[in-house]
């Protein structure tokens, strides 16, 4: 698959309807774009008619780029236009193979009205699965051929867990009987279903000797009842498969195969395919008819009890978990993926655990705040600074301190919580705002962080929350709150109303007496309103950082309730100080920290004269430097460090001098970046009209100047010591976070 826009990864990412129209607005005529553009509408589906408009627009691209050719088909075929699928099979050659395969299958499918040869086996491995007559969906249906069946002393358990079991039970247990490898337990774990489906589990009892029947008294999840069955197995490995899937004859035997041949593997995984009960394969948006199957996981049971523990007993995405745990513990290749066809057809139903949680390219955001947690806990496991064993609780719903912290949605918990405060906004990046909560936990208000997705940030990687975050709220010093949980709180602050442009999909169940928006200018402030109101119920306030601001806000066109008081940019002193003794080398060394596009770099490279008289240094947090400046590279005498590689405190370390170039018409008010670099002692640069907000804790220049003005003070070795002193005591009166704390405590009455 060719690489995706990053406007269109960044709108799927966020699954915001709105966040699609930067790339509407840059679209054009531009046939890649549009069919970027038709990719998102259509694997969003947010909106009734989105999958038409999306035919629509891809019928109007006269040369589809080949991915979108086999959208375009795909997109006909789930939407019942069985004609116009075979006809695009026929007018574009250049259709990605698998996507073809796909749809050629299922045109043929005789149990979806599809004509010609079936070739669906031809798409798993020997022996050929047919379906036999009968009733019941095909699904139900399959049956392989015979095959050579293998004895060993080694015993492999599957653990098949099920609530509510209905006629796919049956059929999952009848492909583990059919299993090549003969030494086998299967344990089939009811939890806590209802007397309803007694008859359901005894006809899987009766299907196998080897089948075991273990009823737990409570619904727990699926994850907890994996684990009782792995107290219960006797295997010397040990496997899953889901309650409703089907697994080939041979997907046992392949799979323990590497684990008897290298005893430095701990475990294996194998390829699934994910269909319908019709046997459909098509899915709309997934380039391959393959997936990664997490269930097929096998792995040495007593190895597994004594250095890895249980599963996480929450309701969904523990064995994603425990597959990474084993990585992290293990080292990457001691879990091994089979390449090859596909071992399991994975049922797709709307009842699945993980249905509602992806769609291509988007994550629920429970999910995501899940996964940023436990590989937190995971790099602490890979560097021997935690302990990997998950102990599973005596009983369901027992009280056990967790390692690393989980929703409430995934941990099966409702109830109403109560904060005073909820601080929502972009938490992946770096000092997004630990030091202001931890200011206003320190007053004893009750407060939660939310994470909203900033659009910029979703262009590229898919960020974890910041590694002290995401750290403090697995110790549980920091609570987190999602869209989804209900809530109530006295006062939302939302940190940027970037994060409220673009809002994700869905209901939210936080609810608020005010919402303020802190802002140093308007953006999109109509949206803004419309948001707050969806998501919290309130119209919202705006809250500017200091009289320049304030004057902008109050300057919008139509106008914009704002707060009495500010609400100042601060920053933590103690966290920034630096040991300076002087300059850091003999000639002067400038530098930014670039939170911009790439306009930012070509503003700097334009305003900057020719760096013959001191050093340019620049750490990229966009990664936008690049780009930038094309195949030329930075001008002589710059370096640029990627945000990746070199920590905000290091560069600053580096910097004597700290040079804040802005656009004319941004507020003068004091920004984070500036003060944290004044708070590590490099002595701010700034235009001349900063002059009133900064007084004597800056200097100030035209861009002319810039070069004399830094090489003055440079060779004045007790004069610049001076000025750095001057900017830390500034930003140490007037900047730190009790200022901030104390604001944001008068917004709450």
């Amino acid at each position: 698959m060719t690489e995706q826009d990053p406007l269109a990864v960044a709108a799927l990412r966020a699954g915001s309807a709105e966040a699609r129209e930067p790339l509407a607005r840059v679209a054009g005529r531009d046939p890649w774009l549009l069919g970027e553009l038709a990719r998102v509408i259509a694997l969003q589906d947010l909106r009734p008619g989105d999958r038409a408009e999306a035919l629509e627009l891809l019928s109007r691209i006269e040369r589809p780029a080949p991915d979108h050719q086999g959208l375009y088909a795909q997109l006909a075929f789930v939407t019942g236009d069985r004609a116009r699928a075979a006809e695009l099979l026929r007018v574009f050659p250049t259709i990605p193979e698998p996507v073809r395969t796909g749809l050629s299958v299922d045109l043929a499918n005789p149990y979806a009205g599809g004509e010609g040869q079936w070739r669906f086996a031809d798409l798993l491995p020997g022996p050929a699965v047919r379906v036999t007559d009968g009733a019941g969906v095909p699904f139900d249906r399959l049956t392989a051929g015979w095959a050579q069946r293998v004895g060993h002393a080694e015993r492999i358990t599957t653990i098949l867990t099920t609530y509510r079991p209905g006629p796919g039970l049956l059929t999952a247990v009848r492909s583990l009987a059919a299993q090549t490898w003969t030494n086998h337990e299967i344990l089939v774990i009811d939890d806590g279903s209802p007397h309803g489906h007694d008859e359901v589990l005894r006809r899987a009892a009766a299907l196998d000797a080897r089948v075991r029947v273990i009823r737990l008294p409570v619904n727990a999840g699926t994850y907890a009842a994996r684990n009782a069955g792995l107290d219960a197995a006797t295997g010397d490995y040990v496997t899953f498969q889901d309650s409703d899937d089907w697994s080939h004859p041979l997907r046992l035997e392949r799979q323990v195969a590497p684990l008897q041949g290298d005893p430095a593997i701990f475990s294996t995984t194998s390829v699934g395919m994910r269909v319908t009960g019709d046997l459909l394969v098509t899915r709309l948006g997934f380039p391959q008819t393959r997936s990664y199957n997490l269930s097929s996981l096998m792995f040495r049971r007593e190895v597994a009890l004594r250095r890895l523990g249980h599963l996480d007993p929450v309701r969904k995405g523990a064995d994603a978990e425990y597959v990474e745990r084993a990585r992290a513990v293990f080292g990457r290749p001691a879990t091994y993926h089979l390449p090859g066809p596909p071992l399991a057809l994975i049922r797709l139903s709307g009842t699945s655990l993980s249905s509602a949680d992806h769609r291509p390219g988007w994550m629920h955001p429970a999910r995501r705040s899940y996964l940023s947690a436990f590989q937190a806990w995971h790099r602490h496991l890979a560097a021997g600074a935690a302990d990997p064993v998950h102990p599973r609780p005596e009983a369901p719903g027992t009280a056990r301190p967790r390692a690393f912290a989980a929703p409430r949605q995934m941990l099966g918990r409702t109830g109403r919580r109560v904060f005073d405060v909820v601080l929502a906004g972009d938490w992946t990046v770096r000092d997004a705002g630990l030091g202001q909560l931890r200011a206003l936990q320190s007053r004893g208000l009750r407060v939660a962080v939310l994470h909203l997705d900033d659009l910029t940030n979703l262009r590229h990687a898919l960020a974890n929350l910041d590694t002290e975050v995401q750290d403090a709220i697995n110790a549980g010093t920091v609570d987190q709150i999602e869209l989804c949980d209900d809530v109530r709180t006295r006062l939302v602050l939302v940190r940027s109303p970037a994060v409220l442009r673009y809002p994700p999909a869905g209901l939210s169940g936080v609810r608020t007496d005010r919402v303020v928006i802190e802002a140093r200018t308007a953006v999109a402030p109509r949206r803004c309103v419309a948001t707050s109101r969806r998501l919290f119920g309130a119209d919202p306030l705006w809250a500017p950082p200091g009289p320049a601001a304030r004057a902008a806000l109050a300057a919008t066109p139509g106008g914009l309730a704002l707060t009495d008081l500010d609400l100042p940019a601060t920053v933590d002193p103690d966290d920034w100080r630096l040991d300076r003794r002087g300059p850091r080398a003999d000639r002067p060394v400038v530098g930014r920290h670039c939170l911009g596009n790439r306009a930012e770099f070509r503003r700097l490279r334009d305003l900057l004269p020719d760096p013959a008289r001191f050093d340019v240094r620049l750490l990229d947090e966009s990664g936008s430097g690049g780009r930038a400046f094309g195949r030329g590279g930075p001008p002589r005498g710059w370096l640029v460090f990627d945000a990746a590689d070199l920590s905000l405190r290091n560069f600053l370390y580096q910097v004597d001098f700290y040079l804040h170039l802005p656009t004319d018409d941004a507020p003068t008010d004091p920004e984070p970046a500036v003060l944290a670099a004044m708070a590590a002692g490099c002595v701010a640069v700034l235009p001349h009209r900063y002059a009133p907000a900064f007084g004597d804790a800056a200097v100030y220049c035209h861009r002319g100047e810039l070069a004399d003005t830094v090489g003055t003070l440079h060779a004045r070795r007790t004069v610049l010591h001076r000025q750095s002193a001057r900017g830390q005591d500034f930003v140490r009166d007037r900047h730190g976070h009790d200022r901030y704390a104390n604001h944001a405590a008068a917004l709450i009455s």
